[in-house]
């Protein structure tokens, strides 16, 4: 009989290589996780099958001559190290039949610690391309990462993603520099109990087990969760999300409320920036650049242009503080000044919007001279509009808010759709002269964008 690895190799994927480690399938499917949910079953599933091996995710070290540098910097900080970072992160090295798996953080630990003891290093990047990985480790490196700046310019280089627990290596960094299709955030925990019960079953197996003690087999997966199991596991990952949030708040200076109410979005390119999450848009070449002709700059902190309050920011919060005390540490930078986008991702958490509205008016953001209420004020109309005009149109709103339709559009839009179901009931607001004429020629109605889009909708 093939073993439950080659099970969980053919549910994974269709590859017939060898998977790379028995262990990564232990800590993929039953151990806390900080990982983009799709991007994260996709890699799991390829190391599984060995469709991804660790020729795929080799660490990658460089030492760079600092382009242009001419005589801003000193010799002997004349290199600029890389850090390249891919693919699944575990805690420890996990080699196997086909290779030494997946990036560790014991292993970036290693070549970090080496960089910063190298005095011919005088900037270090980050380099970043990866869905995340455990939770295990995880927390430790960024705390470890955080307590080095001000030794050396420490810069994180989304080259094109870096989700969950990539991102929180990512905040630990003086500067995240993002390009434009490049994606950042996904803060937020998740785990994995699979139930083989079943498939034991129909197999002809049954797995007797014979312990001590009332919760040695909770996460057992011959048998399905109990009760007490979930609400133990739930309180786990709970604790590890509280341990996140509070490190994200810390690293960039933005309110842990504002980091909780996005709920584990992702965000991409200029988005990232005006949510707090990026410092600037920048490629690869951008950087490099901006270093050459910056020399050696001093360390500056997220969530603060001004390079002067970057410095009194940096004197009331010790590196490697705990997450919790940034905020009793004295004053630093305002999330709410500094990022409007991260003042409405509080006022947002502050409010009594439906999560799917809170999440779409953040992902809409702050537009122009708009404040955190009045962006409010506006989500609030939207989602009154579309609940008043149809029977689900409370459904409709996330989507207007999120693609920042005006509210007469709106308005127009569900009435044409109310005219569409036949219903007499009216929304008193005011209908366009043009949009009135268009309906009232059934051929050139055909061609109102208004029918389109319902038509696209079915």
């Amino acid at each position: 009989m093939n073993s439950k690895l080659g099970l969980l190799a053919r549910i994974f994927g269709r590859g017939s290589r060898a998977p790379v480690v028995s262990s990564l399938a232990a800590v993929a499917l039953n151990s806390p996780l900080l990982v983009h949910q799709g991007h994260g079953e996709a890699i799991i599933g390829a190391y599984l099958t060995g469709e991804v091996t660790s020729a795929d995710t080799e660490m990658r070290t460089e030492r760079l001559e600092l382009p242009d540098a001419g005589d801003t910097v000193a010799p002997d900080r004349s290199l600029i190290g890389v850090i390249n970072v891919s693919g699944a992160l575990v805690n420890r090295p996990m080699p196997g039949p086909s290779g030494a798996g997946p990036m560790s953080y014991a292993a970036l630990r290693g070549t970090f610690d080496e960089l910063i003891e190298d005095d011919r290093v005088g900037t270090i990047i980050l380099r970043l391309d990866s869905p995340g990985g455990m939770a295990a480790g995880c927390f430790d490196l960024v705390d470890h990462i955080y307590a080095a700046r001000g030794k050396k310019p420490i810069y994180a280089l989304v080259d094109d993603n870096a989700y969950s627990a990539c991102f929180a290596l990512a905040t630990a960094c003086d500067e995240i520099w993002i390009s434009r299709t490049g994606g950042v955030g996904s803060v937020g925990v998740v785990a994995y109990h699979y139930d083989w019960s079943a498939a034991d079953e129909r197999m002809g197996l049954r797995a007797t087990p014979i312990y001590a003690g009332s919760r040695k087999v909770d996460l057992s997966p011959h048998m399905p969760l109990s009760d007490e199991a979930r609400a133990s596991a739930q309180a786990n990952i709970d604790a590890l999300y509280g341990m996140f949030v509070d490190t994200v708040a810390r690293n960039l200076s933005i309110d842990a409320d504002a980091v909780r109410a996005t709920e584990a979005a992702c965000f991409q390119g200029q988005a990232a920036v005006d949510a707090g999450f990026a410092t600037r848009l920048g490629t690869w070449h951008d950087l490099l650049a901006h270093v050459g002709a910056e020399g050696a700059p001093s360390s500056a902190a997220l969530g603060d242009p001004e390079a002067d309050d970057v410095e009194a920011s940096a004197a009331t919060v010790e590196p490697g503080a705990a997450p919790g005390d940034a905020a009793a540490a004295g004053p630093g930078p305002a999330a709410t000044t500094a990022y409007p986008a991260a003042a409405l991702a509080s006022a947002v958490a502050d409010s009594d919007l439906p999560s799917d509205i809170g999440i779409a008016l953040i992902r809409r953001g702050v537009k122009d001279e708009e404040g955190a209420e009045e962006a409010l004020a506006y989500a609030v109309a939207v989602q009154d509009a579309c609940a008043a005009a149809l029977r689900d149109g409370a459904s409709l709103a996330p989507g207007f808010i999120k693609e920042n339709t005006d509210l007469a559009t709106v308005r127009t839009q569900l009435l044409s759709m109310k005219a569409t179901e036949g219903k007499s009931t009216q929304i008193v607001t005011t209908t366009p002269a043009a949009d009135a004429a268009k309906q009232a020629n059934p051929a050139k109605a055909q061609l109102d964008p208004n029918h389109i889009y319902q038509m696209r909708a079915r």
